[in-house]
């Protein structure tokens, strides 16, 4: 059953007291009248809404002895403004107005800033939504770099057995984690009842609740998934089934759980300080597409991880050499949007890329300013102008990222 955490009465959530802080804050009432007035209307509640988490179980990802080097020396960053959307804002205001959590900015190895707001803290471990999809990239290259994978050109069924006979057979590794794989989800539509990330919540939860007697597991909702109608490798389609799929692949690869597998072959060895959390099914499959829980300064140890290369603070090699550029690599059938599992952010930096997720989740890493950046957030509304598009400040945080590179003038001369 769903656990208890130590941030809060559910994983995720600041206590009820804290959370609703935001609200009396004038700056985040002022710009809600301006972007409403522009057509970007953003739902006024103090906590994320969506919590899967709260009646599913949830996993502990281990933490280690070792812990990689993150050092603080806060810098002076009131005079760093932005403008957007004719407004021009300071980053406390960027953290006020955007329903955003927490931000940790990191240049050159070093924090040199963190705000925190609505009740959470930088002890609260946050829902990364789809940044774990990112995390999921760099097992699949560290299994692949063990010889686990003969090749990201194989067929998935070769790993995953089960997966023979369904829309998944033939389809490649690769087009996986490419988000091609031509099997059907839909998780942007806001019609729920044909949303296919709310309807596999519905199927985990009954399958819970019924001990298996009704609903489906993970892994018996990705096997009845069908066709979008085209090949493998000829669209780019956003789909969190194929993220699960992968995750599915290096469970068996390793013979565990996933958050076993993400916590022995990366959690640890990256130096993560503190353990996290993810979402799984009745049995144990890892929702793997959006499931992890961790504190701000770990995903920021996770981006310094991929602006070094796929080694550590302390010069430690995690992930494959190689293994990061392939993974910010954006396809041509992506229209140069996205890699494997990865986004390109080209406002923040031509170089730029992220871990993103819903509700606005960011790990933005920077690599020709030497920035790593993240933001977790609540923020949920609608952007009228271009008919009903959810609006979670994505482009925002790009330029807000880019003033503070200005700022900071860049990787520091050796």
């Amino acid at each position: 059953m769903p656990a208890l955490a130590e941030d809060g009465p559910i994983v995720g959530t600041p206590p009820p007291e804290d959370a609703v802080q935001g609200w009396t804050d004038p700056d985040y009432w002022s710009s809600y009248v301006h972007d409403a007035t522009n057509g970007d209307v953003n739902v006024p509640y103090p906590v994320d809404p969506v919590k899967p988490e709260a009646y599913l179980p949830n996993v502990t990802v281990k933490d280690g002895s070792y812990v990689a080097s993150l050092p603080v020396a806060h810098r002076d960053l009131s005079d760093v403004t932005y403008t957007y959307n004719g407004q021009t804002k300071t980053i406390k205001q960027f953290v006020r107005t955007t329903r955003t959590d927490q931000v940790v900015l990191v240049h050159d190895g070093v924090v040199i800033g963190e705000f925190y707001a609505n009740g959470f803290t930088a002890k609260t471990r946050h829902q990364a939504w789809s940044v774990t999809k990112t995390f999921v990239a760099a097992v699949v290259g560290i299994a692949h770099d063990e010889g686990l994978i003969s090749s990201l050109q194989d067929p998935i069924e070769k790993y995953v057995p089960r997966l023979r006979g369904t829309e998944w057979e033939g389809v490649s590794i690769k087009d996986i984690l490419q988000m091609e794989s031509g099997v059907h989800w839909d998780e942007g539509t806001p019609v729920l009842a044909v949303n296919t990330q709310v309807e596999q919540w519905r199927d985990l939860a009954i399958d819970l609740y019924t001990e298996g007697a009704a609903g489906k597991t993970r892994n018996e909702f990705l096997a009845t998934l069908p066709s979008m109608g085209y090949e493998p490798g000829t669209r780019f389609a956003y789909n969190s089934g194929n993220t699960q799929v992968l995750a599915w692949m290096t469970e068996r690869l390793y013979g565990t759980t996933f958050e076993k597998v993400l916590a022995r072959k990366l959690w640890r060895p990256m130096g993560a300080k503190h353990e996290a959390v993810m979402t799984s099914d009745r049995v144990g499959g890892v929702v793997a597409s959006h499931g992890l829980f961790a504190r701000p300064l770990d995903f920021a140890r996770f981006g310094e991880l991929l602006r070094n290369g796929g080694k550590t603070s302390d010069g430690k090699r995690v992930l494959p050499r190689g293994w990061v550029d392939a993974m910010t690599t954006m396809t041509k059938v992506s229209d140069g949007q996205y890699g494997l599992q990865t986004w390109a952010h080209p406002i923040a930096a031509p170089d730029a890329f992220s871990a993103s997720g819903f509700q606005g989740q960011k790990i933005t890493v920077m690599p020709s300013d030497c920035i790593t950046a993240v933001r977790t957030s609540h923020a949920f509304g609608a952007d009228l102008r271009d008919g009903a598009g959810t609006e979670f400040f994505a482009e925002e945080w790009q330029t807000m990222l880019r003033a503070v590179a200005d700022a900071l003038g860049g990787c520091p001369r050796q």
